[in-house]
């Protein structure tokens, strides 16, 4: 079958399925299978397409099975970052997490800790950005890091990875910057199918609210983050007034808050408590 044949067969298909712009869908299929770029099968549509390769991509996107996954890798502050079943795919709107991380102005060997890496490409991309930071990330999930390992070797970067419950196995560690992008979604959120069926439900979801993450953070944090140190956070378009109230009810600080590009809320800069409450400061 041709280029040009496989790409309308595997359009009707991909509609019959329910997936969201069928052509553009069958093109990428398409490339994947005969290892070239879409711009390359636009331009050769009498090619002939490996049809075994491509029917069992065929297969896996009609499934709804993300177009990342079945690539293997998803782009993220324009680089390519291995991503699978077991890692949430890195999306645009977190690149905004990466711009506000290099702008808190930091001493040059900073200590900066990823909470919930997952597939390691904020920990990453900061370790490349900024090669003289010492960057630990950490994650409750073993198959998540064993993404986040693979890409830390693709770009031979110095990034320290650990399992951990947010910073439970971190303690005695004092950061200068510590950012996170946690799950927040809402047990009751409306989700496409490629998100809610395949993506890990530990990185989507967090209790009835979305905020269980946020109220641990804001309970948990402060005793690991250095004098005059920084916390960021990616969060839901409509948390922002919850999350304020969660910090600043333990004494955290907003320093700025952040939108994404489409204008929506979504990120937030926290300066820890001055105060530790002795409760908190004697916490085993």
């Amino acid at each position: 079958m041709t280029v040009a044949h496989w790409r309308k067969w595997a359009t009707e298909q991909l509609r019959e399925a329910g997936v969201d712009e069928p052509e553009r869908e069958s093109t990428y299929l398409a490339a994947l299978a005969l290892g070239v770029d879409r711009s390359w099968i636009l331009a050769h549509p009498e090619a002939p397409v490996p049809m075994d390769v491509a029917r069992e991509l065929l297969v896996r996107r009609c499934r709804h099975e993300p177009m990342a996954y079945i690539k293997g890798e998803r782009d993220f502050y324009g680089r390519m970052f291995r991503v699978g079943p077991g890692a949430l795919i890195p999306r645009p709107e977190t690149e905004a997490l990466i711009e506000r991380a290099l702008a808190v102005g930091l001493p040059e060997e900073a200590e900066v800790l990823d909470l919930g890496t997952g597939s390691g490409c904020i920990a990453v991309t900061l370790a490349l950005e900024r090669p003289a930071w010492r960057v630990t990330a950490v994650d409750i999930s073993a198959k998540a890091l064993r993404w986040a390992t693979e890409n830390v070797a693709r770009y031979a970067v110095e990034v320290s990875l650990q399992q951990s419950d947010l910073a439970q196995g971190l303690v005695g560690r004092l950061f200068d910057l510590v950012v996170s992008n946690p799950p927040y979604v809402a047990l009751t959120d409306p989700l496409p199918t490629e998100v809610r069926d395949w993506e890990p439900a530990s990185a989507l979801f967090a209790g009835e609210f979305g905020l269980s993450l946020y109220a641990r953070m804001a309970r948990e944090l402060a005793l690991g983050i250095k004098p005059g140190g920084s916390l960021l956070l990616e969060h839901g378009a409509t948390q922002r007034a919850a999350i304020s109230d969660l910090f600043h009810a333990q004494g955290w600080q907003t320093r700025a808050s952040w939108v994404d590009l489409a204008g929506l809320p979504r990120g937030l800069h926290f300066s820890p408590p001055v105060d530790i409450p002795i409760s908190r400061a004697n916490r085993p």
